[in-house]
């Protein structure tokens, strides 16, 4: 009789086991999420109170983060900013940004990939979409690849 009960306790350890691993992705999942819509929102205000400092918050600082659109590649921290604040002088050029349709696909426990789309509404409309690459770093979830078309 005790011998039948073993492979028993071992099965059922067993999937407890892989249950709260699965568990554990699922929460991890779940976390990312807000995290994440919570940065987006956060340089979404910063854009439309005419702060690109602000907006530029929710990317990574780095010399390797890249910005990629239809004019061609942006590399650096730097080099986004100067770009943005060249095209946006003041507030009145920047509009009012919305980022809509907004997908969020975790790669894994540091990385994840957001899709949506754009908005900026100022004498007319304007938009397209975006795919970001985005790492979880110490200060939180940052962007490292932004491809906006």
């Amino acid at each position: 009789m005790l011998q039948n009960i073993k492979p028993i306790l071992l099965s059922s350890a067993i999937c407890l086991l892989l249950l709260a691993c699965v568990q554990n992705k699922t929460n991890k999942k779940a976390a990312i999420e807000p995290e994440i819509y919570k940065l987006l929102n956060s340089q979404v205000e910063a854009w439309n109170n005419g702060d690109i400092k602000g907006f530029m918050e929710g990317y990574e600082k780095s010399d390797s983060l890249q910005f990629i659109t239809g004019r061609g590649r942006t590399l650096g921290w730097q080099n986004v900013l100067d770009n943005y604040t060249k095209h946006y002088p003041s507030q009145k050029e920047m509009g009012h940004l919305n980022f809509k349709n907004l997908i969020v696909k975790n790669l894994s426990d540091s990385l994840a990939q957001v899709y949506g789309n754009w908005e900026l509404l100022k004498d007319s409309s304007v938009g397209g979409n975006f795919s970001l690459i985005m790492k979880h770093q110490p200060q939180g979830w940052k962007i490292s690849i932004d491809h906006t078309w």
